[in-house]
């Protein structure tokens, strides 16, 4: 039987205190919490918890559910969001999360995604299902040059280049989308990869010459 212990990985300790209190009083244990993912790898190991629920903007977030899922006798991941999106909930998926929640469940729906995964079930909401399947069929992309490369981007991908490629900086691209700055950094890691560039300045240059 799966324990119903947790370990809780977010950048923000009022956060934390607040799913602490959710959790216990739901029943569930906390075992351990942290500020930095990839840190607390060792001490998840060692406390061997039923379920980490991890922040996806923390430092190191993604990379470490896929060290945490990888490990024999795994614990489940619940991966929370400050904004959801098919990249990301794909992102978590790849790297083994059996859940993808926005930060901001209310309690209740939070607890009864975390016994649900205990369960061995999956937790993301109709929103995210309904946007991969989007994603998926391929709506909502945008195909253009980038540099003399073609490449397909997704709605969010082309917004997030648009404001790059004007000179605007990662935060103020999370300001005026209303993302994480997290997220602005995935983004753009994305479309490098895509144009096989490295790094920002590679990427503004073929932006320039598109």
């Amino acid at each position: 039987m799966t324990p119903r212990t947790v370990f809780i990985a977010d950048s923000q300790p009022p956060f934390r205190v607040g799913l602490r209190s959710v959790l216990e009083e739901a029943g569930l244990e906390v075992v351990g919490e942290c500020d930095d993912a990839l840190e607390a790898l060792d001490e998840i190991g060692m406390l061997r918890p039923g379920i980490c629920l991890i922040d996806s903007s923390i430092r190191g977030g993604i990379v470490a559910v896929s060290r945490i899922t990888q490990r024999a006798k795994a614990p489940a991941v619940l991966v929370l969001a400050a904004d959801l999106s098919p990249d990301g909930l794909l992102a978590a998926l790849r790297a083994g999360a059996s859940g993808y929640l926005p930060r901001s469940t209310p309690g209740k729906g939070l607890v009864r995604a975390v016994e649900s995964i205990l369960d061995g079930h999956f937790a993301v909401t109709r929103f995210s299902v309904a946007a991969l399947i989007h994603e998926v069929r391929g709506g909502g992309r945008q195909r253009l040059s980038i540099g003399g490369i073609p490449v397909s981007l997704t709605e969010r991908e082309a917004q997030v280049l648009e404001l790059f490629a004007g000179g605007m900086s990662t935060p103020k691209i999370a300001a005026e989308l209303g993302l994480s700055p997290v997220t602005v950094r995935r983004h753009l890691g994305a479309i490098a990869g895509k144009v096989g560039s490295r790094g920002r300045d590679q990427l503004l240059r073929l932006v320039r010459t598109a």
